[in-house]
């Protein structure tokens, strides 16, 4: 599954791709949260997608751990219980292909510069291993890796082996097959990116044990940070100034457009007033429907939203 991210994605997320692998789009996905597990599923019919369902599962204290460096899901029958009572909810009966979208701190995303990128797509990936390998807490050697340049620079989402597999482990054993593996944040930022803008955007992925922050410039990503253990409302405000600031201070911004919150470890009300005193705009919550011209944005909707980002990728 290493290699280079997929082509031909929608015009606005494009600078994304397929984080790991290179298969069709699946109508069914899956997220895997710190204390969730969540299923979309859409089906296509006279030229069009449409919900047939959703739904979430809560996870049992203890069934993951999500981390960077060592085997996330701690007790795997627990795992494939709260996926099968999901995957049941949603009438997805038989087996199949299914998107699997994995919580932020278990994918390393990183940008690097792309200067010296050059010969073949694997020697190039060669070049983007080496610069890494100072970097990161594991042995890049040997772990998943896949890559996309995005001006003069490259995306590249990198994980562990042992990370990955002990989610894919948990969908195989129900019968479905991995096809499309990627972070949350990176499918959500797609979404957003889906409806372009003319000035910087702040997507702000907020859950249990974590946040992350992407900055946006046309539809580019000019910043990436994951911060675990970083979920309190405190600390996700003190994370949000210090990301403006960065934008301020370093990559030359200016008053951000938008601000958009998904929100999976608050009320979304109370997200969008921590987020707002902190960054000195109002936020709005993800709408993660809006494609199919649905906008609810509760909490149903928050607890789905990175399933709903990677299935909705088939809108393209």
């Amino acid at each position: 599954m290493s290699g280079a991210l997929a082509r031909g994605l929608r015009r606005g997320g494009a600078w994304l791709g397929r984080v790991f692998t290179r298969p069709p789009l699946p109508l069914l996905a899956v997220e895997v949260r710190p204390r969730a597990v969540a299923a979309v599923r859409l089906v296509e019919g006279r030229g069009r997608l449409s919900l047939a369902a959703a739904a979430c599962t809560e996870l049992p204290p203890g069934v993951l751990e999500v981390s960077l460096t060592r085997p996330n899901v701690l007790e795997p029958a627990s795992l494939q219980a709260a996926l099968r009572a999901t995957l049941e909810r949603v009438g997805a009966l038989s087996t199949g292909v299914v998107s699997l979208v994995l919580p932020d701190p278990a994918v390393r995303l990183v940008l690097v510069a792309g200067e010296g990128l050059r010969g073949r797509r694997r020697e190039a990936e060669e070049t983007v291993r080496f610069r890494l390998h100072k970097a990161l807490p594991f042995d890049v050697r040997s772990a998943r890796l896949s890559w996309r340049t995005a001006g003069d620079q490259v995306l590249v989402a990198v994980a562990p082996e042992e990370v990955v597999a002990g989610y894919e482990a948990a969908v195989e054993a129900l019968g479905y097959r991995p096809g499309l593996v990627e972070a949350a944040g990176l499918a959500l930022a797609d979404a957003l990116a889906s409806s372009p803008a003319q000035g910087d955007r702040l997507l702000v992925n907020w859950d249990t044990s974590y946040v992350s922050f992407v900055l946006l410039r046309r539809e580019m990503p000019l910043l990436v940070r994951t911060l675990p253990g970083e979920a309190s409302p405190e600390a996700v405000a003190r994370q949000a100034a210090g990301t403006l600031r960065f934008h301020r201070e370093r990559l030359g911004g200016t008053a951000l457009e938008e601000v958009v919150v998904r929100s999976a470890a608050w009320p979304g009300e109370e997200a969008v007033a921590v987020l707002g005193r902190a960054l000195g705009t109002a936020p709005r919550l993800l709408e993660p429907w809006a494609a199919l011209g649905i906008g609810e944005r509760g909490e149903a909707a928050q607890a789905v939203a990175g399933a709903a980002a990677s299935a909705l990728r088939r809108a393209a």
